[in-house]
């Protein structure tokens, strides 16, 4: 089967014209053609005491195919060289060192918001965000902006390889099927894997910018920006392909705990309230968000009542309904509702 010339070429007439004058036509038009525009793709990389691994992450990212990209970089005030490793990253000019780079934001999510409101994305076509002890796969943001194109998703987060200093890995999918509110209690995924349609970016940055005293507890700013998503009806696009290895270390902001400790780590959180706080302070930022919507006021409503055993029956129904989407997580949020940690 022939591949039909583009529209502004006239066919030739049948017999009008000899091969070799058909095939030097079709030469001068490949010449002439204009190439297929690659993606352009920003890509905010936040990083506090990472020098023994910053820059091999930059290098990975740097080496992304079949893309354009500038990294924002923002060091947290580290105490170690990884501003030096930074200043030497930048040798390259797509490597842009944030004006705030030095200051104290105080976690990973401060920093990350501080660069989303320091940059936009009127440039780039997608927004990537990037931890900075990860090694990327080259066709990561490639696959991503591809995954992206082809519907009206908001957002893109992929499975990872967990990979610990001894040689062990593992891989870690998400669960994409989602629930009513699952947006409420969990997010996306691992926010260094997250990708962003430049339009979502935009009105995420807006946000935090117009409500800043809203993000100032949030501990988890991959969740944030999935519950904005949801929040204002748009979809996401779950990849379960790996795309990136994610380094595991004993300094990790969240890493894969999915060990004994890792889950004693975490019900000892929902004890002493820090999951209640995160569940409250993302119900506010998606109120301000989107007011109208029905399943945030209701969560928000639930959760603005006073304590007591109706209250603890309210939230508890309300989870059961749709809460995480994994039946494990979701069990271990109805008994945080019943034991009124939430």
């Amino acid at each position: 089967m022939s591949t039909p010339l583009p529209p502004h070429v006239a066919e030739p007439a049948a017999g009008s014209s000899s091969p070799r004058r058909q095939r030097r036509a079709h030469a001068r038009h490949a010449r002439v053609r204009p190439q297929r525009v690659r993606p352009r793709v920003l890509v905010l990389l936040t990083a506090y005491n990472g020098s023994r691994f910053i820059a091999e992450q930059i290098r990975s990212i740097l080496a992304q195919r079949d893309v354009e990209l500038a990294v924002a970089v923002r060091d947290d005030g580290s105490s170690d060289e990884t501003r030096a490793e930074i200043a030497r990253a930048a040798q390259d000019s797509r490597i842009l060192i944030s004006a705030s780079s030095g200051g104290r934001s105080g976690s990973a999510a401060q920093n990350l918001f501080t660069l989303m409101r320091e940059n936009t994305a009127r440039d780039f076509d997608f927004v990537a965000f990037a931890d900075q002890d990860d090694i990327w796969h080259e066709d990561k943001i490639e696959r991503a902006c591809r995954c992206l194109a082809h519907g009206p998703a908001a957002g893109y987060s992929s499975a990872t390889i967990a990979a610990w200093a001894g040689g062990r890995e593992r891989i870690l999918r998400q669960a994409h099927t989602l629930t009513q509110a699952d947006f409420l209690f969990e997010g996306a995924g691992q926010g260094c894997t997250f990708v962003l349609a430049q339009g979502f970016y935009e009105r995420v940055r807006a946000l935090v910018r117009r409500h800043a005293p809203l993000t100032t507890q949030l501990h988890y700013h991959d969740w944030a920006v999935y519950a904005l998503a949801r929040a204002w009806g748009l979809p996401w696009r779950f990849d379960a392909q790996p795309t990136m290895r994610y380094r595991q270390h004993e300094h990790n902001d969240t890493g894969a705990r999915r060990s004994m400790a890792g889950v004693a780590h975490r019900l000892a959180l929902l004890r002493q309230g820090f999951y209640g706080a995160q569940l409250r302070g993302i119900a506010e930022l998606c109120a301000a968000a989107a007011p109208r919507n029905p399943t945030v006021k209701a969560w928000r409503d639930l959760l603005h009542e006073p304590q007591g055993l109706a209250r603890r029956l309210r939230v508890t129904r309300f989870c059961l309904r749709g809460s995480r989407r994994r039946p494990a997580d979701r069990a271990a949020v109805l008994l945080a509702a019943l034991a009124g940690w939430i």
